[in-house]
């Protein structure tokens, strides 16, 4: 049975190696789909697999800049978005700071605003985080981008218990280790990759359609009870103990 999507799929960060599975899977299930870049090896990405794309620009706009592409506001979102800072608590320089908290949360707050009050507009949408494992289990080093994700998840659990009853729902979903995009980079040291293989209960990583195939799903009108609450991705990892120095 193909998923119903109902309105166009904004895809956030959608140049990533995750964003451009999902949007082939979107396509698939002859979604509508244009991706939100605020880099221009993204914009080029996506220009490279033939998807609509847009830089972040200014983020009210997103929604018209929708209509304008692809004739209709966004019914549904997928927050792919993060910025690269991450060190130890103690290490960050003060400045640097600033700019985590005004790309990673404070950004994310405008844009998931903007893009809701368009969907309440048309009575419907559907919009997801991807977080990550690391939100609840940081290992040194992690602080600022745990700190990231948990501060978006509660925004999108917020949208999920506000907006529902005008029909607009929202969830988050945990990613684990996925040799794919930032995963692979990390785990691109044999040792480091076996070592993260072996605490996983399946005994290997999360490979990339195990993720684009739940997040699709995730995005999809048929998923709409699936609100204001985190799904773990993670391949069981969530479930057992971490080796030291071993970090999702």
């Amino acid at each position: 049975m193909r998923l119903s999507f109902d309105g166009p799929v904004l895809l956030l960060g959608g140049g990533c190696t995750l964003g451009l599975a999902v949007a082939a899977a979107l396509r698939a299930e002859e979604a509508c789909v244009l991706a939100v870049c605020g880099s221009e090896a993204g914009r080029r990405a996506c220009a490279e697999a033939d998807i609509p794309v847009e830089p972040l620009g200014e983020v009210e706009s997103l929604p018209r800049r929708c209509a304008e592409r692809l004739g209709a506001l966004p019914g549904h979102l997928l927050d792919l978005r993060h910025s690269r800072r991450e060190s130890l608590l103690a290490g960050m320089p003060p400045e640097d700071i600033d700019a985590w908290a005004a790309e990673d949360i404070a950004l994310r707050a405008r844009i998931l605003r903007a893009v809701t009050r368009a969907m309440l507009s048309r009575r419907s949408g559907r919009c997801v985080f991807v977080s990550s494992s690391a939100a609840v289990r940081p290992s040194p080093g992690q602080g600022w981008y745990a700190a990231a994700k948990l501060a978006g998840e509660a925004l999108y659990r917020s949208a999920g218990t506000e907006l529902a009853a005008r029909g607009v729902t929202a969830c988050s979903a945990r990613l684990s280790w996925l040799d794919a995009g930032r995963g692979h980079e990390f785990l691109d040291k044999g040792e480091v990759a076996r070592r993260a293989a072996s605490v996983m209960p399946g005994r290997r990583l999360l490979r990339l359609e195990e993720a684009v195939a739940p997040l699709t799903f995730l995005l999809s009108r048929e998923a709409s009870g699936i609100n204001a609450c985190s799904v773990d991705i993670d391949g069981g990892l969530g479930a057992v103990k971490l080796m030291e120095g071993i970090c999702p």
